[in-house]
């Protein structure tokens, strides 16, 4: 699940809390769609090499 990566309120400076985990995609679609975002998820890209030469660790 992925978490909110903020603790207080951009508007007010309050305290954020999670109060619900919804995990329905209808209803998650339906949130987003209210809000004028997106409904879908973006699509998946693919993983970034991490560039590690692993010829540096041989012996």
């Amino acid at each position: 699940m992925n978490v909110l990566p903020m603790e207080y309120c951009p508007n007010c400076g309050g305290e954020l809390r999670i109060i619900a985990g919804i995990l329905e995609r209808p209803v998650i679609e339906k949130i987003h769609s209210h809000l004028g975002l997106d409904p879908q998820p973006p699509p998946e890209s693919r993983a970034r090499e991490a560039g590690i030469d692993f010829a540096d660790f041989a012996s």
